[in-house]
């Protein structure tokens, strides 16, 4: 009977761990679901106002490398796209792109929250402001 009990216990604990850890991912969908929307809201903004003054839009600069020579990361709102750009410069080196993604904003939106570069992701925001 004790034992019953113990099992009982531990059973009514896993339980509520998994219903625990269930409503934790519910929410945190239901969070990065309602970033996502303000996110392409301000997007979708920031391009119309690009069609009118022809002008693409910065959305973050992250130095990665920092030496006699640097390596850069620009991220830029150009029309319907969003492209990141990384590029070498300085030093001995001619510049040149090391590499180059162009997006769609719902790839990008979906990039940026899903693969947790949260830091990334305040630098556009507050570019958009």
């Amino acid at each position: 009977m004790i034992n019953h009990n113990r099992q009982l216990k531990n059973t009514i604990r896993k339980g509520s761990s998994s219903i625990i850890l269930q409503q934790t991912e519910e929410k945190q969908t239901i969070i990065e679901d309602w970033l996502a929307e303000r996110f392409s809201d301000k997007l979708r903004k920031a391009a119309r106002v690009l069609q009118w003054t022809r002008k693409p839009r910065l959305l973050y600069r992250n130095t990665i490398e920092e030496s006699k020579d640097a390596l850069q990361e620009v991220c830029i709102l150009s029309g319907k796209h969003i492209v990141i750009m990384i590029y070498a410069y300085g030093g001995f080196v001619s510049s040149t792109f090391q590499k180059i993604d162009v997006f769609t904003s719902d790839k990008f939106i979906r990039w940026i929250i899903k693969e947790g570069k949260k830091d990334l992701l305040m630098q556009c925001l507050e570019s958009l402001e």
